[in-house]
């Protein structure tokens, strides 16, 4: 399937493989005093301009050639020499190879430019777009006009291949890797260019449940991110299934009726002697032994009764809310979940990290939403 990014490299090829036959040495020649680009001097007879000052001011004073010797600037152009053969017969790898062992004696911009060409071919955008920047750091001066024109449109070809990642990890001991790589031992700051498309982003440290984001990134997008680090008791909360009232309310109402009906249970057991004691009282004043007026004491013993009923039944229930209680106490019991420690950034442009689990053990992961 052919992507965005084949169709851009392959204009960045076609464009180097035009530029080819331009290419050439550093401006300087070697020695240790150069003569100034003859491009910059006026014609014969007119007063100099002022950006033809400038030039010729920045050729004999050469920025990019201070503090490099003139045996380091020999070894470069050696090697430069040989990298652009490289180039030319399309070996592309031995070309980088070359303009990087180049710049090892000299970085100078006109060996960034051919790096950046030679970059264009083996898919690397991230160091492409750093040796064009470089090789564009004085102006136009160390390379020419037209190679610096196009050192700008490369750039901005590549510029749509990249994104930007910005991390941040305060958790002492902590280490933060980027698509597999080390990237900061915490406390500390990570900021580089990354090529468009998915990456991952782990903090990990002893004692803390891992974090993890995974994010897509898109052309000229930036990911900021500060990476936080939380134990396993940080990140657990545990919750009811009701409030814990609900459970005591029951069993208390419980004990509540069956206190209740034990004091209408004694008050029948009270009516019940007073009953008895009634009719035996009657029983002895009775010349037949029996008890006349024992009709009259019958609502004694119906409410005697009906008292004796109502507690039982305030017993049955008692025991169903103690019981029911219980029951609920064990339901009720807490039960460990794993919190969104940043819920409150859960929006639009924002990081939210959430809790995950995996193969290797709990820990959080991050999502970005737009």
């Amino acid at each position: 399937m052919i992507t965005r990014r084949t169709h851009v490299f392959a204009a960045l090829v076609a464009s180097a493989l035009l530029g080819r036959a331009a290419l050439a040495q550093p401006t300087p020649a070697p020695g240790d005093t150069p003569a100034p680009n003859g491009d910059a001097l006026p014609e014969k007879g007119k007063a100099p301009t002022e950006e033809e000052l400038a030039k010729n001011k920045m050729m004999n004073e050469r920025p990019w050639a201070k503090g490099v010797s003139a045996e380091e600037q020999q070894k470069a152009l050696v090697l430069f020499g040989q990298a652009n053969s490289f180039l030319r017969d399309a070996i592309f790898p031995r070309a980088a190879e070359k303009y990087r062992e180049a710049l090892d004696h000299w970085k100078h911009p006109a060996i960034y430019y051919n790096l950046a060409l030679a970059l264009v071919n083996l898919n690397q955008p991230v160091e492409m777009y750093q040796a064009l920047e470089k090789a564009m750091a004085y102006g136009a001066a160390p390379l020419d006009e037209d190679k610096f024109q196009r050192a700008k449109g490369y750039k901005i070809l590549v510029e749509g291949q990249l994104a930007k990642v910005e991390l941040t990890c305060d958790t002492p001991g902590a280490e933060v890797f980027l698509d597999g790589k080390s990237v900061i031992k915490a406390p500390g700051k990570y900021d580089a260019l990354i090529v468009i498309g998915e990456h991952t982003v782990l903090a990990k440290g002893e004692g803390y449940a891992p974090t993890q984001l995974v994010q897509k990134m898109g052309p000229k997008e930036t990911m900021r991110l500060n990476l936080k680090l939380f134990t396993d008791a940080e990140l657990t909360r545990y919750k009811r299934k009701m409030p814990t009232w609900v459970p005591y309310t029951v069993m208390g109402g419980g004990a509540l009726v069956g206190v209740l009906s034990a004091v209408l249970h004694a008050n029948a057991s009270s009516d019940f002697k007073n009953y008895d004691t009634a009719i035996a009282n009657c029983a002895t004043g009775d010349a037949s032994h029996g008890c006349s007026t024992a009709g009259t004491l019958e609502s004694k013993k119906a409410s005697a009764e009906t008292k004796q009923t109502m507690a039982f039944v305030g017993y049955s229930v008692a025991g169903v809310a103690l019981a029911t209680g219980i029951t609920l106490m064990v339901i009720n019991r807490p039960s460990a979940y794993r919190i969104d420690p940043f819920a409150e950034v859960n929006e639009p442009g924002k990081v939210s990290i959430v809790p995950v689990i995996g193969p290797d053990g709990g820990g959080v992961s991050a999502f970005f939403r737009f």
